[in-house]
């Protein structure tokens, strides 16, 4: 049984699907974006490994690459937390790294961008969603944190009779909405991108085995589209992984941003919500 969660199983995976253990009277599962996702993982220690081994005062090479995306993570984070970004560089250097390498991968014959399974995605947005309850409770307490359901500061009469159960209500609901969001948004858009790359690369053989001269004249259009279409979607792979780890890191700042509004007493940190 597969266990893809949308992700494209075909024979021309350079590598075999990962053996995922079932539980007890459940059927065993094979994922290839378990499989790509170790690759992932992997490809990012190794090259690690390498530039620690090679570190030197003036980059070069695989260092460069790997400063210019961490400073473009850093420059990010203290646009939206200030001072406060070091604390969480790593977690978003991270999952910035992993996203954008594993929606490259895709672009490589043979292989599969983990992220086009939305189990990937999933288990990603749930990593963003437990990061940002735990910078929420570290800052404010338990007790602070709970004050996110607590409706904001107006009338009486809207508060009790409207405000009081709809404001935890639309809370909820938010929390429950952005690990959803960021997966689907994610999924959707990776796997367009293998969508379109399987599809030209079976095209030309259905052009070739169709009579006539034009078939086969066409038959050389896809590769040519595939050109575009890899460019468009290194773009968009680039693109995507900063769009992921932004928004992560604005869920987590507003939570930080809600309790030091509150501290301050200005009486309005609720309504940025």
């Amino acid at each position: 049984m597969s266990a893809e969660g949308g992700g494209l199983p075909h024979p021309l995976h350079l590598f075999p699907p990962m053996h995922i253990p079932a539980l007890p009277g459940a059927p065993e599962a094979h994922s290839y974006a378990v499989t790509y996702s170790f690759l992932a993982m992997g490809l990012i220690i190794l090259l690690a490994v390498i530039m620690r081994l090679t570190l030197k005062v003036a980059p070069k090479g695989v260092q460069n690459f790997f400063e210019y995306l961490v400073e473009l993570v850093d420059d990010q984070g203290k646009a939206i937390f200030g001072e406060e970004s070091m604390r969480y560089l790593p977690f978003f250097v991270t999952m910035f790294l992993f996203i954008l390498f594993s929606n490259l991968m895709g672009l490589l014959p043979g292989f599969m961008s983990p992220t086009s399974s939305y189990h990937t995605n999933f288990a990603m947005a749930i990593a963003v969603a437990i990061m940002t309850q735990w910078a929420g409770i570290r800052v404010l307490g338990f007790k602070g944190y709970l004050k996110h359901f607590a409706p904001p500061d107006c009338p009486w009469w809207i508060k009790w009779p409207l405000m009081s159960w709809m404001w935890p209500m639309l809370e909820i609901i938010s929390q429950v909405v952005r690990p959803i969001s960021l997966t689907m948004r994610l999924f959707g858009n990776i796997y367009a991108k293998e969508m379109l790359l399987m599809m030209l690369a079976f095209l030309p053989i259905a052009f070739f085995n169709t009579p006539g001269a034009i078939s086969k004249v066409l038959s050389a259009a896809p590769f040519l589209i595939r050109i575009g279409i890899v460019w468009l979607g290194t773009l968009v792979s680039i693109v995507q992984a900063a769009v992921f780890t932004i928004l992560a890191m604005v869920y987590v700042a507003m939570a930080i941003q809600h309790h030091e509004e509150t501290a301050e007493g200005h009486g309005h940190g609720e309504s940025g919500h």
